[in-house]
């Protein structure tokens, strides 16, 4: 067996013994850190199942972002930028599950809502008006429906694009169809989300990662063709006008 795939079954198993909700203490946020002054996230108003409505991202999480978070003491782990030759904004990149929970912790202090990751459904639903070219199937057995779209889904190579680089949808989200897959809130074992293993990431096809994985080359992705990059995106849930909100914190996200 190759290194990097043995290397991805012993993480998912650590995953699976001591569970999801144990490890989850590697993400605690760093002690006694201070918010600091932010302008709010750029986001988007959308209409998912039910009716129901919910804010996305206009743009992945940056790596600008992602810094201000280091810098405040939430976040412990500060990735490298995935390019260092533009000044404008650029995903973050390299970041795993639990990463991403400090993140998401911090980015909640004093919000006036509650942000959090999409479902892979609502992300698949925001992302409906995405090209979605048939492939040929290697193999027609349901037994293997697995592995019959193994080599050929659609990736794309190459380096970090700035924020924006591959456009935006109709309902004016950016960079859906870009390299950076991004990490979703559903397990990719159903119905156990206290020891979930891996989780789904969402881009041009669906892969599911180990929570420990913050480079899918190094062997991480449990199912399907690796994803080039992994970073994330965030919604919140639209409340109806008469509910009661938390007082809002001046917020900064880059200029995008």
């Amino acid at each position: 067996m190759h290194a990097s795939a043995a290397r991805a079954i012993v993480l998912a198993t650590l995953a699976g013994i001591v569970g999801f909700a144990m490890v989850a203490r590697l993400a605690a946020p760093g002690e006694g850190f201070e918010r600091s002054p932010t302008l709010p996230m750029a986001m988007v108003d959308v209409v998912v199942e039910g009716g129901r409505r919910l804010s996305v991202g206009r743009y992945e999480v940056s790596w600008q972002d992602w810094k201000r978070c280091h810098d405040d003491g939430a976040c412990t782990y500060l990735p490298p930028p995935g390019r260092r030759d533009t000044d404008r904004p650029i995903p973050v990149t390299g970041v795993n599950r639990f990463d991403v929970v400090q993140f998401i912790a911090w980015e909640n202090v004093g919000a006036a809502r509650i942000y959090r990751l999409p479902t892979a459904r609502e992300w698949r639903e925001f992302a409906a008006a995405l090209p979605h070219p048939e492939r040929k199937k290697l193999f027609e057995d349901p037994r293997l429906a697995w592995a019959a779209d193994y080599g050929a889904m659609a990736s794309l190579t190459g380096r970090v694009e700035p924020s924006g680089h591959f456009g935006a949808l109709g309902n004016g989200i950016h960079d859906l169809a870009g390299n950076v897959w991004e990490w979703t809130a559903t397990c990719a074992r159903p119905g156990d989300d206290a020891t979930c293993p891996a989780f789904l990431t969402e881009g041009l096809h669906e892969a599911a990662v180990s929570i420990f994985i913050r480079d899918p080359a190094a062997g991480g992705c449990a199912t399907g063709t690796p994803p080039t990059h992994i970073g994330f995106r965030l919604v919140a849930d639209v409340e109806p006008a008469h509910a009661s909100r938390r007082p809002a914190v001046a917020r900064h996200f880059a200029t995008r």
